[in-house]
């Protein structure tokens, strides 16, 4: 069980009231039920982010709702007629886009990226796991605004089916860059920030894990067979430093999901439009239609897609 969230659930259930994150783990630090294991300056943006993905997952079958931005509730409390008026609606948001985040993003300095990228921009899985394990990264303080040193890293997830990548038509809330606006675009993508850094994720400091919530926000993957399938087939393939061409520096991590044949994609984000396969086993035309990332990674895709 999640540690974060039953504490919240514990704290909630005695307060009777709708609380943010850092309230919670103040009043469990403050009454002295907070486990001895959880420690850190940012526990908060940890428990606001297993909430906000807890609540993403399950929706109406979460123990949690929000009540406002960044204030949390439980459902089963929802009719308690002691718990305040406007704690007991749950917020209705409209799903356009998935936030991408912004803070305390994973990020290397170009000399270390330029010495590990051979010919073409690829970084060897053996040394891009070198550099985390060395601790050669840093986070950079927004991933909005870099400095010309900074190379900011994505996870860059590609579903997979019988030799055909998914596709999909950025729309106005994607990627406010002009090279990706309307382009066709081969890859569900996110920056890899500290967060994604859990006991299990050590070695690619949670890179896999942030293609695999990438995938499925976008995609909507949260079904239990589709989850399942998520988690039991995806993996992180290849890492890759492409020519900017005037692009602010980025390392695109690919996470594969080779999805089983049952699946057919959807979508509710109006970011997301026209999802189509692409047959990855003909030769490629109008490749000027697709965003600079993937016409970077077509070969990369194919490569995976077709087991070259």
């Amino acid at each position: 069980m999640d540690t974060y969230l039953t504490l919240a659930e514990r704290i909630l259930a005695e307060q009777k009231r709708a609380l943010s994150a850092l309230e919670i783990i103040r009043i469990a630090y403050r009454e002295e039920i907070a486990p001895a294991h959880l420690t850190g300056r940012t526990q908060h943006k940890t428990l606001q982010a297993r909430l906000s993905e807890d609540i993403l997952r399950f929706r109406a079958g979460s123990k949690f709702y929000r009540t406002a931005p960044g204030k949390f509730f439980l459902h089963a409390l929802k009719d308690d007629p002691s718990v305040p008026e406007g704690d007991r609606r749950p917020m209705i948001a409209r799903r356009r886009k998935r936030d991408l985040p912004k803070h305390r993003a994973l990020a290397f300095t170009k000399p270390i990226i330029a010495d590990a990228a051979a010919p073409g921009g690829e970084v060897s899985m053996e040394s891009f796991i070198g550099l985390i394990k060395q601790g050669c990264y840093h986070y950079a303080a927004s991933s909005k605004r870099l400095s010309k040193d900074e190379v900011l890293v994505w996870s860059f997830g590609v579903v997979l089916k019988a030799g055909h990548v998914l596709t999909y038509r950025a729309g106005p809330y994607r990627e406010q860059r002009d090279s990706f606006m309307s382009k066709r675009v081969i890859g569900f993508y996110s920056p890899v920030v500290e967060n994604d850094l859990t006991l299990f994720d050590q070695a690619d400091h949670g890179v896999l894990w942030s293609g695999v919530k990438a995938l499925a926000s976008d995609l909507d993957l949260y079904e239990d067979d589709a989850w399942r399938a998520l988690n039991a087939n995806s993996k992180l393939q290849a890492v890759v430093y492409p020519d900017q061409q005037g692009e602010e520096a980025s390392l695109l991590a690919v996470v594969s999901f080779l999805c089983p044949e049952w699946y057919e994609p959807t979508s509710s984000r109006l970011a997301i439009n026209d999802l189509e396969w692409l047959d990855l086993r003909s030769p490629m035309n109008h490749l000027e239609d697709f965003d600079p990332w993937s016409r970077t990674l077509l070969p990369v895709a194919r490569r995976l897609a077709l087991g070259g």
